[in-house]
């Protein structure tokens, strides 16, 4: 049962994606057989179902704390900010969804991408989820919200990934952004993913202000492993 549950859980973000692209690609692009977003949404929603599914299975704790909502419980005491920029920065993904196919069949801002080009979108795209999952996995804690975990004994994680940077998922969902615009057709959308980087920067100081006041050994980590997202980068 819980692999059938890990395998079903990222369907209804799958169904989302393929709601505004193909919508939108029929609606206002006026082109409804658009092959290339169908192959995207069995590729993407098939590694999601299998990374889902291990996850189940290898690491339920992960597993579990993905699935709570982007709006904490009230007893979790979530800050404010972190609720609405939340919802402010899931506004943006399913606009720039929708901006992708727009911009593939009637702005064309930039010319298509050639084949090599839209492999490499492939390969980012599934080497971005894969970081995320094994983030996942190895991080019992990374619950989509901020919120107060002493309860269930949150400590500073700091192996695997975490050696390398502090926020690995963050750093694989920035290489989907990518990966994705540019695998449908789209360099205008490919570089829209420097607004995700400024927001998932503007993210990581408020997460991190929050971890270093109620995570006992967090500053010393953070001073231990210099990179966010890219090993003594950024």
């Amino acid at each position: 049962m819980s692999v059938l549950r890990g395998i079903l859980a990222p369907l209804p973000v799958v169904a989302v994606v393929a709601a505004v692209l193909l919508l939108t690609a029929g609606l206002a692009g006026g082109v409804w057989v658009w092959p290339t977003a169908w192959v995207f949404l069995a590729v993407f929603g098939g590694v999601s179902a299998l990374a889902s599914g291990l996850l189940a299975v290898l690491a339920p704790a992960s597993f579990a704390v993905r699935q709570q909502a982007i709006v904490a419980e009230p007893a979790k005491k979530q800050p404010l900010i972190d609720a609405l920029g939340l919802l402010f920065y899931t506004g943006c993904i399913l606009a720039w969804l929708a901006f992708i196919p727009l911009d593939v069949f009637r702005l064309k801002l930039a010319p298509p991408p050639g084949q090599a080009v839209q492999g490499l979108g492939v390969a980012l795209m599934v080497a971005g989820l894969a970081i995320a999952y094994a983030a996942i996995g190895q991080n019992r804690f990374a619950a989509p919200t901020i919120h107060d975990q002493s309860a269930e004994g949150q400590q500073v994680i700091q192996t695997g990934l975490y050696g390398l940077v502090r926020h690995p998922f963050y750093a694989g969902m920035l290489l989907v952004y990518v990966g994705v615009g540019l695998w449908l057709g789209s360099y205008a959308a490919a570089a829209l993913a420097v607004g995700f980087l400024i927001m998932t920067l503007a993210r990581i100081v408020i997460e991190e202000r929050y971890l270093r006041e109620h995570l006992a050994g967090y500053g010393d980590y953070a001073r231990r492993v210099r990179g966010r997202l890219i090993p003594y980068l950024l």
